[in-house]
């Protein structure tokens, strides 16, 4: 009986940590800025490197 307890109280605990997890992983997370800072790939067929126009 304390057996199984324990292991409802584990689970419990782990259920509760994952989600917490996700909670400060979410709140982490940077916003899609990055996107403009990639680089820009330079070819033959598309001409010289320009930013495109916004």
């Amino acid at each position: 009986m304390l057996m199984r307890r324990f292991t409802i109280v584990c689970l419990l605990t782990a259920l509760f940590g994952m989600g917490l997890a996700i909670l400060v992983a979410e709140a982490s997370r940077p916003s899609g800025d990055w996107r403009d800072n990639r680089p820009i790939a330079c070819t033959v067929a598309t001409g010289p490197c320009a930013r495109p126009h916004r």
